[in-house]
């Protein structure tokens, strides 16, 4: 159990993400709550109640005037963004192609004017479950490893935000990403048969089972 809590615990110091979308649900949650609140409509204190209630109360907001947060929310929106972009590009590097293009279309939405707030506000939400819901599967993979010698196709083997591996299609080579040097680091070959058989495993030609691979250590917080 022990060793399960520090496993947690260092997954959540690594990739915030879920704090920082419950932070987007509470801020921009306390906008559409006002949003929700049809302004009072113009009235007149009565006379047997003038000077019983105290001060007169406010004029009501014009039906045309910005609600309180409303200013707000755009730019908290792409800040939100901005950070899911940061956080994708400075994490390990899985499925990148799809959370890119997912990113990319978010951007282009924020700028479109034409596009309801609420309508944004649900995407940019949509964009973070996405995320948080890598952290829960194994996934396989085809696409090209990148590396210093150039790019070469490989499988990789995904399994949620704890580690990432690759091995060649002929699978006499394996690998791990490194996130504390940002590196891929070429795997000794008795790790061949595992990742070969969470890779099936992954696409369910295989039932699950425990594989014996190596993790990358822990990564230093972002300041």
């Amino acid at each position: 159990m022990k060793f399960l809590d520090s496993t947690r615990a260092d997954t959540a110091r690594r990739f915030p993400l879920r704090s920082l979308f419950a932070s987007v649900l509470l801020v921009t949650g306390a906008f559409f709550g006002q949003a929700a609140v049809a302004p009072a409509a113009d009235r007149t204190p009565s006379a047997d109640r003038a000077g019983k209630e105290g001060p007169p109360e406010a004029p009501a907001r014009p039906a045309s005037a910005p609600l309180p947060f409303e200013s707000a929310v755009p730019a908290l929106l792409q800040a939100a963004v901005a950070r899911l972009r940061q956080e994708i590009e400075n994490g390990p590097p899985f499925s990148l192609t799809e959370r890119k293009r997912r990113i990319d279309g978010l951007e282009k939405l924020l700028a479109e004017p034409g596009v309801d707030i609420a309508e944004k506000y649900r995407r940019v939400l949509e964009a973070y479950r996405a995320e948080l819901e890598y952290g829960k599967t194994v996934e396989a993979y085809r696409d090209l490893l990148r590396t210093e010698e150039g790019e070469r196709l490989v499988d990789f083997l995904s399994i949620g935000r704890l580690a990432l591996y690759y091995q060649t299609l002929d699978g006499r080579e394996s690998g791990m990403w490194d996130d504390r040097d940002r590196q891929w680091h070429r795997l000794a070959p008795r790790y061949d048969r595992a990742i070969a058989l969470g890779l099936r495993a992954a696409r369910k030609l295989e039932p699950p089972q425990l594989l014996p691979l190596p993790l990358p250590g822990p990564r230093s917080p972002s300041p």
